[in-house]
């Protein structure tokens, strides 16, 4: 990225109020503790921290130009330039959505309440087998990490697949605008983030403008199998459709499912034509998140070969049903985030296990009212799914273990404390087990994984 102080100005309609519109950037920084040599730093602001603090700091050490919203940063180096904005966070989106109109290549958008970030890992994967694709890393989904997604961009990128994560109503709305996409998925409409949505009928609605704010030329990877999505769709636009019970673009004709997490085999019917993929990693949510890369991809054309070598070549990101072998038992790590509805898809996949199976249960956040319930309703699954212990870990966990009591569960027990919890798991676990690690990212429970891998032998 090399971009001029007046290009940045145009982009992001902001006054120059010191410093040359001539200096150029190389990149872009939003974290003062980062190098920054030669960047433009966007001096964000957040309940806990405010970038302006430290924006004649950064300046100091190098960064070329500084985004605020004040005039008020102190001492400025002769050779920086400071533009002034409304608001450093729309700016940084601005940016972003020039960054992108450099570009005339396809970009693939996916959002979804469980999935999206393994759809996109395979949706990527099945572009790469010809081109050179742009993939959000991490969780950068969101209006600061997708602007820093879009910088990365340059002239050897062939299409972009973007994931988009919200947690608040009209955010899905500026991302569109940021991103621009030419191919909209959401992968299912769940329970998440219900404490600042309400309802899953307002997570829908919060998720919606994927899909509405696109123009008629532009693709919508329709789930038919999810009613909420279908409604969102309607007959708007050009569609493509997936789904495991219905005649669609994509449709999963037969598919099996192994034991001890080994995998799943699925055959596809795509546009008429059958291809047949065998998944090495866990877990049948794998077949319909298959289906929905199969038919976001379809609008940018990939040969059937594509498809089967890029799934069948996917890798589950870490942390994302991610299979560990230690000392005679598995660990099975999902503990890169969590809702009621992914949890319930990992708590069906630890029962594929031939083994004795147990739950590690951390806390979902961002429920809100629904907390509670939801947490009971986890446990009471647990033990309709015949899992045999759970350890239930974090604010909920007494109801987590009292559903989990109520499902039949004998060995359950609730704590606290992840320390407490991780000591009682090593008492408990033992050669043949499988032991499912899971919470909501906030929880951290990456320190029971962690754990369980110092105290016994990881295989090799």
């Amino acid at each position: 990225m090399d971009i001029s102080v007046r290009e940045i100005i145009d982009a992001i309609g902001g006054e120059l109020i010191h410093g040359k519109e001539t200096l150029r950037a190389n990149g872009v920084s939003t974290d003062s503790r980062k190098e920054s040599r030669g960047a433009v730093f966007f001096a964000l602001k957040g309940p806990n921290f405010d970038g302006h603090r430290f924006a004649s700091d950064v300046l100091k050490r190098g960064a070329s130009v500084a985004v605020v919203d004040t005039a008020d940063l102190g001492e400025i180096p002769p050779g920086a330039s400071v533009i002034r904005v409304k608001d450093t966070l729309f700016a940084l989106g601005a940016l972003g959505r020039y960054i992108r109109g450099l570009y005339d290549i396809p970009l693939i958008a996916i959002s979804g309440s469980a999935g999206k970030t393994t759809t996109k890992e395979m949706t990527a994967s099945i572009l790469s087998q010809s081109r050179k694709v742009l993939k959000t890393e991490g969780n950068l989904n969101n209006l600061i990490g997708l602007p820093l997604t879009l910088f990365g961009l340059d002239n050897t990128h062939k299409a972009a697949v973007i994931e988009l994560g919200i947690s608040e109503f009209f955010e899905m709305d500026r991302l569109v605008d940021i991103c621009a996409p030419d191919v909209a998925l959401l992968t299912n409409i769940g329970r998440a983030h219900l404490m600042t949505l309400g309802s899953i009928e307002g997570v829908a609605r919060a998720k919606g403008p994927l899909f509405t704010k696109l123009g008629p030329d532009k693709y919508r990877a329709v789930n038919l199998d999810d009613p909420l999505i279908r409604a969102l769709a309607g007959n708007s636009g050009s569609q493509v459709t997936f789904s495991l019970k219905e005649k669609a673009d994509v449709r999963v004709r037969e598919y099996s499912v192994e034991d001890s997490f080994g995998g799943a085999t699925v055959l596809y019917e795509v546009a008429g034509k059958d291809v047949t993929v065998r998944f090495n990693a866990p877990g049948a949510t794998n077949i319909v998140n298959g289906a929905a890369a199969i038919a976001a991809t379809l609008p940018l054309g990939p040969s059937l070969k594509e498809i089967e070598d890029g799934l069948s070549s996917f890798s589950p990101v870490h942390g994302r049903m991610e299979i560990l072998k230690v000392d005679g038992f598995t660990v099975l790590d999902d503990t890169y985030n969590a809702n009621p509805d992914s949890m319930a898809s990992a708590l069906r996949t630890l029962a594929k296990a031939s083994g004795r199976k147990v739950a590690v249960i951390g806390d979902m956040l961002e429920l809100g009212e629904a907390s509670s319930i939801e947490h009971y309703e986890i446990g009471l699954l647990s033990g309709r799914l015949g899992v045999d212990v759970v350890i239930a870990i974090g604010a909920f966990s007494g109801e987590v273990s009292g559903g989990a009591k109520a499902g039949g569960v004998r060995g359950a027990e609730a704590f606290g404390d992840k320390k407490d919890a991780l000591d009682a798991l090593k008492k408990t676990v033992k050669a043949g087990d499988a032991v499912l690690v899971k919470a909501s990212r906030g929880v951290g429970l990456e320190y029971i994984v962690e754990g369980l891998k110092t105290s016994f032998a990881e295989a090799v």
